[in-house]
């Protein structure tokens, strides 16, 4: 049995920190922790995510890993939001190549990994997770739900949308395509999340998807 094997028998996830070879593996030095991670990289038996994360390589994987799971362990606190949820939801027809989260904190991340490119966006929503499902995916995966993700993506970029036909032309999602979900919520349930940004920009947008409803 080689580290990387060790590793998976000893913890049984396939993300995990350096920090938790350093407590499960506590009866090995920490020069031989270091030195099976460069072994177990070079064997592609581990993939770097980022500094001291890592994914087991797929040799000792159980059948495919979502991104999605790999972005909620990236950085936390987090949930699937943007162009990504947007996408799972079947909003947008173009392929999403960056899978995209929202976090509380006031900055901008992007990590590039070998399965792929992983990037964080600020979003002042409060309380934070309004809006957020729990979902199956590979033991509970957050995703915003269908206008959580559009509310999002209209604070990150900026615009103020006086219509849907503008987000139809900015965005490609339809308007025969957001209204069932508009209309799955009361108008209360719709301003109050809207009013989580106190952003006249996701306000505005909210007066055109309440007179769409009448």
């Amino acid at each position: 049995m080689n580290f990387a094997e060790m590793v998976k028998n000893t913890l049984h996830k396939e993300i995990f920190s350096e920090e938790d070879l350093k407590i499960f593996l506590k009866e090995k030095k920490a020069s031989v922790i270091h030195s099976g991670i460069s072994r177990s990289l070079k064997a592609k038996d581990f993939i770097k995510l980022k500094r001291g994360l890592y994914l087991l390589g797929k040799r000792l994987r159980q059948g495919q890993i979502s991104k999605f799971f790999i972005a909620s362990k990236m950085y936390t606190p987090t949930y699937i939001s943007f162009e990504s949820a947007l996408s799972y939801h079947g909003l947008i027809p173009e392929a999403v190549y960056v899978t995209t989260s929202a976090c509380p904190q006031r900055l901008k991340k992007l990590f590039k990994t070998p399965l792929g490119e992983f990037s964080y966006d600020y979003v002042p929503c409060r309380p934070f997770f309004l809006g957020v499902e729990h979902t199956s995916i590979q033991g509970g995966v957050l995703i915003a739900n269908p206008l959580k993700a559009l509310f999002d993506l209209i604070y990150l970029r900026k615009k103020k949308y006086s219509s849907l036909m503008e987000i139809e032309s900015d965005l490609r999602i339809e308007r025969e395509e957001i209204m069932p979900f508009v209309r799955q919520i009361t108008v209360k349930e719709l301003e109050e999340l809207a009013n989580s940004y106190g952003k006249r920009s996701i306000k505005k947008f909210l007066e055109v998807l309440v007179r769409e409803t009448k």
